[in-house]
């Protein structure tokens, strides 16, 4: 589990580094999203922790629902909260990887 927790935070590293990245346009919309990015991977650990089985299905039934509830925790916009489901399953690849 621990190594699945450091797929989370390298993660969300990744993400904020490729939103640092990208070009000009849209600037605060990324920089949102990075901050949020963050934040959402840190909300998920305590959660991933708890589950047994962890597969893509797993992870993607994780994400959407606990992205519903952060979204409105946060008072997110929908186009924010699109975009926090989106990074995060970006990230199954690189958790796969860190759980084998």
């Amino acid at each position: 589990m621990k190594l699945i927790e450091g797929g989370l935070i390298g993660a969300a590293l990744g993400i904020a580094a490729g939103i640092i990245l990208a070009p000009e346009s849209g600037k605060k919309f990324r920089n949102d999203v990075k901050n949020k990015s963050a934040e959402f991977h840190a909300y998920l650990a305590p959660r991933f922790k708890k589950m047994k089985k962890v597969g893509e299905k797993e992870y993607d039934l994780l994400i959407n629902k606990a992205a519903k509830s952060y979204t409105k925790t946060k008072s997110l916009s929908e186009k924010e909260g699109r975009a926090l489901i989106a990074e995060a399953k970006k990230s199954w690849e690189y958790i796969k990887k860190q759980a084998v």
